[in-house]
């Protein structure tokens, strides 16, 4: 159960999606409205784990489940609930996702890049297992 928990560790994404953008909403003064209206925003997000550690957190008992879990099992935990679930999935990345992920895909993995021996944090459009 160990390994398990430690394999679905992922750590942190550090990237750049795009070098340069240009701005185009109602607050720039060279606002066009024939084009697609545009808004930047830059993000430091600091203390990700300070916070998750803030949050309410599994202690004991860990036990496999063979119970035959719905969506709305899942679903209507509470956040404060005495239980929860680490769920292992397989997911396909739906094609009609990809250019809206495109810059920042879901469900990170931790495996090796191409021509490279050591694993690192990849966020791909690909299937994830």
């Amino acid at each position: 159960m160990l390994r398990f928990i430690e394999k679905g560790v992922r750590r942190g994404i550090s990237q750049c999606c795009n070098r340069y953008a240009i701005a185009n909403n109602k607050y720039m003064s060279n606002f066009n409205s024939d084009d697609e209206i545009k808004y930047l925003m830059y993000l430091d997000a600091n203390n990700l784990y300070g916070y998750a550690m803030s949050k309410y957190l599994p202690l004991k008992d860990f036990v496999w489940s063979d119970n035959n879990l719905t969506e709305q099992d899942i679903l209507n935990v509470s956040e404060e609930s005495d239980v929860g679930y680490i769920l292992e999935v397989d997911l396909e990345y739906s094609s009609d996702l990809h250019d809206k992920h495109s810059d920042f895909p879901l469900a990170a993995e931790n495996k090796p890049p191409p021509n490279c021996k050591e694993p690192r944090l990849l966020t791909t459009l690909g299937p994830k297992t």
